[in-house]
């Protein structure tokens, strides 16, 4: 009976806790495929070591899942105030998603028994390390997200001032707006990080997204130019924006103009 409901403990912590990481924004940005993966092997691992009552595993893996999620949507920083409004249906999938697993698992694993003992240890520490799971990856969180903006801020930095650079090279050659704001002809006159042939042909016209942020090379008919880069999902990509024009100025802070 101890082993029982030391199982069950162990198996609802584990799958509450879970689906955590992929529900806190900014997030490290996991699969939605790796907490199901671990919520399957906590399941999995409790069936193993407990041969009877199952279904009382099952049962307290998908309750806590449930309550689990809806916790996490509710007192987890959310980023996305549009999308946090859809955590009722979030709840529902990851819900669902337990549902099935657990189930499969019953049945798959109806006449799996595990009696040798040094096994059944290796079965302990494993469940007690998927258990784990969800704690570390939210204890690591802000550390991977801050590695991450800093990242796509400093190469966003550079990418806006070799576009300048290249804009202004092209201006110097050519005066038109139609001849220095071309996506091929800044091509060759841009040494920064890397931007995709497909990018060339889109920059001057659309946004452009390269490791989190989004660009585009703005020309008015009446000349000049306007560089941006704005982060794609907010904070989780990055917390600053950066442009340049002729200028220098065009609306910018000091710290964010070239």
């Amino acid at each position: 009976m101890r082993k029982e409901i030391l199982l069950l403990i162990l198996t609802a912590t584990g799958s509450a806790l879970c689906w955590w990481p992929v529900i806190l924004q900014p997030s490290i940005d996991l699969p939605f495929l790796v907490p199901i993966a671990i919520f399957a092997s906590i399941t999995s691992l409790a069936f193993a070591l407990l041969e009877k009552r199952r279904a009382r595993i099952a049962v307290a893996a998908i309750v806590s899942s449930f309550v689990g999620s809806s916790l996490g949507f509710m007192v987890l920083p959310f980023t996305d105030v549009i999308g946090h409004g859809f955590w009722p249906f979030e709840t529902m999938a990851i819900t669902l998603a337990a549902v099935v697993v657990s189930t499969v698992l019953i049945v798959a694993m109806g006449t799996v028994t595990v009696s040798n003992e040094a096994v059944r240890c290796l079965l302990w520490l494993a469940l007690v390390g998927c258990i784990a799971f969800g704690p570390v990856a939210l204890a690591l969180t802000p550390a991977i997200v801050s590695s991450r903006t800093s990242r796509n801020e400093r190469l966003a930095a550079e990418r806006v001032k070799a576009l300048k650079t290249a804009v202004q090279q092209s201006m110097a050659e050519n005066g038109n707006p139609g001849s220095y704001c071309n996506g091929q002809v800044l091509k060759h006159r841009y040494s920064g990080p890397s931007f995709t042939e497909s990018d060339w042909g889109l920059i001057t016209e659309n946004y452009v997204r390269q490791d989190g942020y989004v660009f585009m090379v703005f020309c008015p008919e009446q000349g000049g130019y306007r560089i941006s880069a704005i982060p794609q999902r907010g904070k989780a990509d990055g917390t600053r924006h950066f442009c340049a024009d002729e200028s220098g100025k065009a609306g910018c802070t000091k710290d964010q103009s070239f």
